[in-house]
């Protein structure tokens, strides 16, 4: 249920001899509120975190997770780094394949249990952080037991490849076995989220979250940036280990 109410919340090294060109990298500051839901408890959280714009490639590094979308390679690479493992899951993604035959009925009766309606309303409130332009828009998701009330400002002048980064999180929302509603939110809010407001209701409590843009860089990425960290060992990805992980957190 962690898992769930904190989800909504949100990467190709040089290959040839020729010198690496810089790529471009959005630093976040994220902040989560302190909860309590069904016995598990979680304390407030704030973390930085980037997301990598390179020729080919995208990478998010967020907590102790990050993920690498290498689309040259039709590869998604979700990296533990606490536990130094990683999983390659193929592009697109079948999360049906994910999950196995056993697993499927039921994740596919999850996925109707945690259909979402969302409604997005445009506002008149600009804004600007770390020098960017943003405009606003109010976002009601509704989840089943859960709501979510997001004011957001979104930018197309952060300068990043916004076809990958489409792409980069529709992939990330093929990791859930209720993707449909994430793709209905990209395709109705264009732009990047350089900050927002989100407050989330489930099971009569309410817990508020935030994320605001720190920076945009041109960074030149280390050798292997967009590849497996070496030395870390590959398994299958999981997504109810993944579930039951994330909710510990």
């Amino acid at each position: 249920m962690i898992r769930k109410a904190r989800f909504v919340a949100l990467a190709v090294a040089a290959l040839v001899a020729a010198p690496a060109l810089a790529d471009k990298v959005v630093v976040m500051l994220q902040h989560t509120d302190a909860m309590s839901i069904m016995g598990q408890t979680t304390p407030a959280q704030d973390t930085t975190q980037e997301s990598w714009f390179g020729d080919g490639a995208v990478r998010f590094d967020g907590g102790d997770t990050t993920i690498i979308t290498r689309f040259d390679r039709k590869k998604l690479y979700f990296v533990n780094n606490g536990e130094k493992t990683y999983s390659s899951i193929d592009l697109p993604i079948d999360f049906k394949a994910l999950v196995g035959p056993e697993m499927a009925p039921m994740m596919e009766q999850m996925a109707k249990m945690m259909a979402a309606s969302v409604v997005v309303t445009p506002s008149d409130k600009t804004g600007k952080f770390a020098g960017i332009a943003c405009q606003y828009k109010n976002i009601e998701i509704s989840m089943g037991m859960m709501k979510m009330s997001i004011l957001g400002c979104y930018s197309d002048s952060v300068g990043i490849d916004y076809g990958r980064y489409r792409e980069f999180a529709a992939a990330q929302a093929d990791l859930m076995p209720n993707s449909g509603w994430m793709k209905e939110l990209a395709d109705k809010v264009r732009g990047y989220p350089v900050q927002t407001e989100t407050t989330t209701a489930m099971m009569g409590k309410e817990f508020k979250s935030w994320q605001e843009l720190k920076a945009v860089e041109d960074r030149t990425p280390p050798p292997g940036h967009y590849d497996p960290p070496a030395g870390y060992r590959e398994v299958k990805y999981d997504p109810m280990a993944q579930a039951a992980r994330k909710g510990k957190h």
